[in-house]
């Protein structure tokens, strides 16, 4: 048996904070998400994959763009045409009572609102019980495992759950303990939420796949799904990259000169010596020992007229772009006593969680759009901003 597991497709993603780059660059940006998942569609086809699953958030909002839509119908009749029987449910982003297959192919199952199971019999007779539930709202904070029936006469039973591991506060999204999906006995938990792929466990593969493509800056590295296959009575899960853009962070050195041009050139040389040639890299520069350069530069540096230029030099470049520029400065701030940097320390490690955050924003966290917003927080630089203003305080 061999098929594919992937969640959070996150079709029309906004991807917020890029609108200056080049047209050009900005298509390709915002079609990532599409252009990632007809990758997956593609190897489903030439892998000749049993089936695929799909656990949630396939669009990004409730309310789905036209095009979104259209582009999933039409990948799932690609399957469809293959005969890849497709399983999706809904998750937290494009939540919705179910009724039917929502006019998606025939050959795509969607699971209701309540947890249930579909057999599918495989060509070599083997069966697959496959157990899930969509959501009907942005947040669900009831435990859903009890619901889930205990594996019994087929050969193989795969959980599909879009949720998160139970914390002690803040549980919005189907909480789950690891130790409950191992005791229904399955052979796979197909798990979406959770935007960074991971496996939970290994006996049995309790498996976030993450989403198909990073949507900010806190999403770096590569993103894909799992191409999952049966190795005697086991199902062993193989993550496969299919992300065509990577967030990621360049930290490069100022030399000491006075002429701009040359400054900007060396930026441009260290970030291509260190950057990724592939995929497309949206790097956040940061850049060390700028207290080195005379205030005229420091000054273009903060003003952003460095950052705007150096955008304009590379905006045919098919590597990179900077979408960002940080400055990290030997702080010349007054320093706080002993100990009132232990406090603050002690402090700010309770205070700058995301489960803290959360608890926070969580009136917010309703509305789509500050949620993502709120997703995309660098409780580091958050944190790094606090302790500078506390400073100018002192």
């Amino acid at each position: 048996m061999r098929f594919i597991h992937t969640a959070d497709l996150h079709l029309d993603s906004p991807f917020l904070g890029l609108t200056a780059m080049p047209t050009s660059l900005w298509e390709r940006v915002h079609s990532s998400t599409f252009t990632a998942f007809q990758k997956i569609v593609d190897d489903a086809i030439n892998l000749q994959v049993d089936f695929v699953l799909i656990s949630g958030d396939i669009y990004d909002r409730d309310q789905q763009s036209i095009a979104a839509i259209d582009f999933f119908t039409q990948q799932c009749e690609r399957l469809n045409k293959a005969r890849i029987p497709v399983y999706l449910l809904y998750g937290n982003h494009d939540y919705h009572v179910v009724h039917g297959t929502d006019s998606l192919p025939a050959n795509v199952y969607v699971f209701g609102n309540q947890v249930t199971t579909t057999v599918l019999t495989l060509a070599n007779h083997e069966t697959v019980a496959i157990s899930g539930f969509s959501y009907d709202q942005r947040w669900i904070e009831e435990d859903q495992i009890n619901d889930y029936p205990q594996k019994e006469n087929t050969v193989w039973h795969i959980g599909m759950l879009h949720g998160a591991v139970q914390q002690s506060t803040a549980n919005h999204y189907a909480p789950f303990t690891i130790s409950e999906l191992i005791s229904k006995n399955y052979d796979y938990w197909a798990l979406g939420h959770i935007h960074k792929h991971q496996l939970l466990a290994t006996n049995p593969p309790i498996v976030y796949s993450g989403n198909l493509q990073g949507r900010h800056k806190n999403e770096p590295g590569q993103h894909g799904y799992y191409l999952v296959e049966s190795h005697g009575k086991k199902l062993v899960p193989h993550f496969k990259a299919v992300a065509g853009i990577e967030w990621s962070t360049v930290n490069v050195t100022a030399i000491p000169t006075a002429n701009l041009t040359e400054f900007e050139r060396s930026l441009s040389q260290q970030i291509a010596a260190k950057a990724k040639k592939t995929p497309f890299q949206l790097i956040a520069l940061t850049i060390e020992g700028s207290d080195q350069l005379p205030s005229a530069i420091r000054h273009l540096l903060t003003n952003g007229d460095v950052l705007e230029h150096l955008q304009t030099q590379n905006k045919a470049n098919n590597n990179w772009w900077i979408y960002d520029l940080l400055i990290h400065q030997q702080s010349s701030l007054p320093s706080m006593t002993d100990l009132d940097e232990n406090y603050w320390q002690e402090a700010a490690k309770q205070v700058f969680t995301p489960a803290r955050i959360a608890e926070l924003t969580k009136s917010l966290a309703r509305e789509a759009g500050l949620a993502d917003k709120l997703a995309a927080l660098d409780l580091e630089q958050l944190k790094q901003a606090t302790t500078q203003l506390l400073r100018r305080e002192d």
